[in-house]
């Protein structure tokens, strides 16, 4: 429930109770009245926020007087001015810049799952003939829908490989559209898909997969169609190319082909949903603090609206997304949730080849007393700023 009202607001009757929809528009909210441990003082657009702390809070009052928040162009630029110490603290960076960083005796690096949890998913089109929309094209190679074809892709995707030169060995292996960030209601015990090359391979043999022309590609088991299978990606998503391109190398050792093209992102929802005219996407999700909405991505109820990628269909899913909906018992709710990820994972949707580290940095010489040790690294979140002191 807590998640689902952090965006709604009180406000007081006596000032807007008469007020129209069109006036709540028209408001600029220009002094910014809140009721946290900083108040806003200053602020330009793409330049800086400016916030002095708020000696009436209610609680422990800050350390500091306040905090600058500056917008950089580039994230070359933010660890540049770390590093000179023009800003004492970052809240993002390329992962190419943390080795440097980590050999500057002045800062210090803290990493872990991130505020806003996101996750990098291989989407399989499933979508069921029965199933297709009215207005889908439903093209997907039909050889996917074989669960055994995805969970030979799955034993030929090196999850360590990609996280080492995608994220320069900064993730963990993913699992399922649950990301490790979201806490509890991540299924840690879940058994994933090996690497391993000699296992995809005998599993697409004995299934009748053939190279039947000699070519190097696979063949349905009734010759009919080659395993070339198309791949694309989001053209703004930076990490696409390479994922495709590793993705590429270690299925083609399986007899699998791909036809890599990255698409931008409006052409590639046009052909992802609900229209189900791709075989295989390498795009992404961001994460509420609740994971009910990535829940709900993979039931039948949303391949008509779009929301569905992947066009799976699955009853036994359904009906747990119903009782977690409705489960007042968290521990309850969380056993059912953690149902639902080992159901997607033995049934393999997606392949979710990472989840993305969030990389942070300080200066050790400026403030002391960041929160470091948190389950989610957030070190400009308010908690942490509250109990930052000067070095002494």
């Amino acid at each position: 429930m807590e998640s689902q009202l952090f965006s709604l607001y009180i406000l007081p009757e006596h000032l807007w109770g008469e007020k129209t929809a069109q006036a709540a528009i028209d408001f600029t909210n220009d002094t910014m009245v809140g009721s946290g441990p900083f108040k806003l003082a200053e602020y330009r657009q793409n330049q800086f926020v400016r916030l002095d702390t708020n000696q009436d809070y209610y609680g422990s009052v800050p350390k500091v007087d306040g905090a600058i928040l500056q917008t950089y162009g580039n994230q070359d630029a933010l660890v540049q001015a770390l590093k000179t110490g023009e800003v004492d603290m970052i809240t993002e960076m390329p992962n190419t810049a943390v080795a440097a960083l980590r050999n500057d005796a002045n800062i210090q690096l803290v990493v872990g799952a991130p505020l806003d949890p996101g996750v990098t998913d291989i989407i399989f089109n499933l979508v069921p003939p029965d199933q297709c929309p009215p207005d889908g094209k439903c093209t997907g190679h039909p050889a996917l829908k074989d669960l055994t074809v995805r969970k030979a892709l799955a034993h030929a995707t090196d999850k360590q490989q990609l996280i080492d030169i995608v994220l320069l060995g900064l993730g963990t292996p993913g699992l399922t559209l649950i990301p490790d960030g979201l806490g509890v209601y991540y299924n840690n015990t879940l058994q994933d898909y090996a690497f391993d090359i000699a296992t995809a391979n005998k599993l697409l043999d004995d299934a009748g997969y053939k190279d039947v022309n000699g070519d190097g590609v696979r063949e349905t088991p009734d010759g009919k169609a080659p395993l070339s299978f198309r791949l694309n990606w989001a053209g703004d998503m930076s990490s696409g190319p390479r994922i495709a391109e590793l993705l590429s190398k270690t299925w083609g050792e399986i007899g699998i082909k791909v036809e890599m093209q990255g698409l931008d992102p409006d052409t590639l929802t046009s052909v992802c949903c609900p229209a189900f005219d791709y075989d295989i996407i390498i795009w992404g999700w961001g994460s509420d603090p609740d994971p009910a909405f990535l829940l709900s991505v993979m039931t039948t109820d949303e391949i008509p609206t779009g929301t569905s990628e992947s066009g799976y269909s699955n009853p036994e899913y359904d009906e747990l997304f119903a009782q977690q909906a409705v489960e007042t018992d968290k521990e309850k709710r969380k056993e059912l949730i953690w149902e639902m990820q080992a159901i997607a994972l033995r049934d393999l949707p997606y392949i979710i080849p990472y989840y993305g580290q969030n990389v942070q940095a300080f200066r050790k010489d400026r403030f002391q007393g960041w929160i470091t040790d948190s389950s989610k690294i957030a070190l400009e979140d308010p908690s942490s700023l509250s109990l930052i002191e000067p070095v002494k």
